[in-house]
C-alpha cells in the first residue's frame, strides 16, 4: 500500500516543544529539532555536536538572515519547564521507533539540547540533507531522541535514519518522508493538512471537506501535490498545478506510486490551489488549500470522487447474481446488527472510522442497482450518506452524490475501523461465489 503516512489526529494536547521554528518566508529555511536525553545522562558534549555538523557554521543565535548553512544551540536544564517531553498517549500515535521502556523512560528526561539550524533557500534539499544526518550522528552518539519540531515526532535515531536519511535517491528526497499528514473530522467533513513543508521553503497543504472513505486516496494526492513541488513544480498565473506522475524525478516514489494505480488511471491533472485557512494546531506556515470546482459534480462530494477517479483511476466490479436462499440469511443477519450500528454512530465513531451500507438503486429497466452508501446522517430508520460505486445504468447518478436509503432496504454493511480492519459485508464472499 503506498499511503505511508496520514495520521488521524485525535485531540491530543501539544507541548511547547511543538512550536515551530520553520520559517519560508524569507530568503533562507529554518527550523527546530530537539534532542532528548534519558535521566543517566548529565552533561552534553558540544564538541560531539561540531564534528557531527560539519556544514554549518556554530553560531551563538541565527541570524536574521544566512547566506550560508548555520547552526545554534541551547543547553536545556529544566525539560519539564521550558520543553516537555509529550506525555505517553501523544507518543502512542507520535513516537518513532521507540519501544514502551524507552517511552516512559524518556519521560524523565531532565536534560536536552535545542538545535536551530538556516540555509539559503539556494541550498534547499543540501541544507535539509546535512542538517538531518548531522543531527543523527549526534543523536545516535550522544544516545539521545529526536524531536522533529515541524511533524512534532519523536524518533529514535534507528527510526530516523531509515525515514528520513535512507530514502534519498539522488540526492532528490521521498517528500512524505519528510512531513506528515494529519487528518481530522471538521464539522461535517474529514480536513487533512501536511506539516513539514516549511523545511522545504514551501507552503503546506490542506483540502476541506472529504469523507473517511477518501482518506487514502486523498492522502495520496496530498504527497504527489508536496513531491511535485519540491520538485520544482510552479502553478500557472491562474494557480493551476498540472501534476504529471510520469515526470516524478523521485523514482522509488513515482514507483510505488504507478504500482497502485488502476488500470485507466490518466495519471496527470489540473489542479486550482488557493490560500488555506490557519486553524488551530496547523504549522505556523503559508498554507495552500486544492479546489476542486473545475470537476465533475453537482456536490463537492462528486467532485472529490471524479478528480480522484481519474487521476489514479478506479474500478467498480459489477457481479450479477440471484438472491439466493443462503445469500438472503446471510442478509438478515446483517439486517439484525443494524439498530445496534444506528445507536453507535449517532454516539459517535472514532476519528477515521466510518460506516457504509449495501441498498438498492432503481436503474433505467426497472430492476435495481445494489450499491454502497457511506453513512453521514442516521435518524430513526433513515440513512443519508454519499453513494461509492460509479451506477451503471442510472444517468443521473454519480459517485459522490448524496443519497437517502431506508434502512429496511439495507441490504448488508461494512465497518471499517482506523487501523484498517473491518467486519461485515458477510454477502459479499457469497456473491462471488455463485455471481454469474
Amino acid at each position: 500500500m503506498l499511503l505511508k503516512k496520514i495520521t488521524i489526529l485525535l485531540i491530543l494536547g501539544f507541548s511547547a516543544a511543538d512550536i515551530s521554528y520553520a520559517s519560508n518566508s524569507g530568503p533562507d529555511i529554518r527550523y527546530r529539532s530537539i534532542v532528548y536525553f534519558f535521566p543517566s545522562k548529565q552533561e552534553i558534549d558540544i564538541s560531539a555536536l561540531k564534528n557531527e555538523f560539519k556544514s554549518f557554521e556554530l553560531v551563538e543565535q541565527l541570524p536574521n538572515v544566512t547566506d550560508s548553512p548555520v547552526v545554534s544551540v541551547s543547553v536545556i536544564n529544566d525539560v519539564e519547564n521550558s520543553f516537555p517531553v509529550p506525555d505517553l498517549s501523544y507518543l502512542a500515535y507520535f513516537g518513532r521507533g521507540l519501544d514502551k521502556q524507552q517511552a516512559n523512560q524518556i519521560q524523565k528526561s531532565n536534560l536536552a539540547l535545542v538545535i536551530d539550524v538556516a540555509y539559503p533557500v539556494s541550498l534547499t534539499f543540501d541544507g535539509l540533507k546535512d542538517a538531518t544526518i548531522s543531527v543523527f550522528n549526534f543523536a545516535n552518539v550522544s544516545d539521545g531522541l529526536i524531536w522533529d519540531s515541524e511533524t512534532r515526532e519523536l524518533y529514535t535515531p534507528e527510526a530516523w535514519k531509515v525515514k528520513r536519511i535512507d530514502s534519498w535517491i539522488d540526492n532528490i528526497p521521498e517528500i512524505e518522508d519528510h512531513t506528515v499528514i494529519h487528518a481530522y473530522q471538521n464539522n461535517e467533513g474529514v480536513r487533512a493538512i501536511t506539516l513539514g513543508m516549511a523545511k522545504f521553503g514551501l507552503p503546506d497543504i490542506v483540502v476541506n471537506d472529504f469523507s473517511w472513505s477518501l482518506n487514502q486516496s486523498m492522502g495520496n494526492l496530498i504527497n504527489l501535490v508536496a513531491q511535485s513541488l519540491a520538485e520544482g513544480l510552479v502553478p500557472d498565473e491562474q494557480g493551476y498545478l498540472l501534476l504529471n506522475i510520469k515526470e516524478l524525478k523521485n523514482i522509488q516514489y513515482k514507483s510505488e506510486l504507478l504500482a497502485t494505480l488502476k488500470d485507466n488511471a490518466e495519471t496527470k491533472v489540473k489542479i486550482q490551489i488557493g490560500d488555506g485557512k490557519w486553524e488551530d494546531g496547523d504549522p505556523y506556515n503559508y498554507i495552500i488549500e486544492l479546489l476542486f470546482d473545475d470537476f465533475d459534480g453537482a456536490s463537492l462530494s462528486e467532485k472529490h470522487e471524479s478528480m480522484l477517479s481519474s487521476l489514479f483511476g478506479w474500478e467498480d466490479k459489477i457481479s450479477y447474481v440471484q438472491h439466493n436462499q443462503e445469500i438472503e440469511a446471510a442478509s438478515e443477519r446483517a439486517k439484525r446488527k443494524l439498530n445496534s450500528l444506528r445507536d453507535d454512530f449517532n454516539s459517535g465513531l472514532s476519528p477515521g472510522e466510518f460506516i457504509q451500507v449495501k441498498a438498492p438503486f432503481t436503474d433505467l429497466d426497472g430492476g435495481n442497482e445494489w450499491m454502497w452508501v457511506e453513512v453521514q446522517s442516521w435518524k430513526g430508520n433513515v440513512l443519508q450518506g454519499l453513494l461509492k460505486n460509479e451506477p451503471r445504468n442510472i444517468p443521473d447518478l454519480k459517485g459522490g452524490a448524496k443519497v437517502t436509503v431506508n434502512q429496511a432496504d439495507v441490504f448488508d454493511y461494512i465497518r471499517y475501523y482506523p487501523d484498517g480492519t473491518m467486519d461485515g459485508n458477510e454477502t459479499g464472499a457469497l456473491i462471488r461465489k455463485y455471481q454469474r
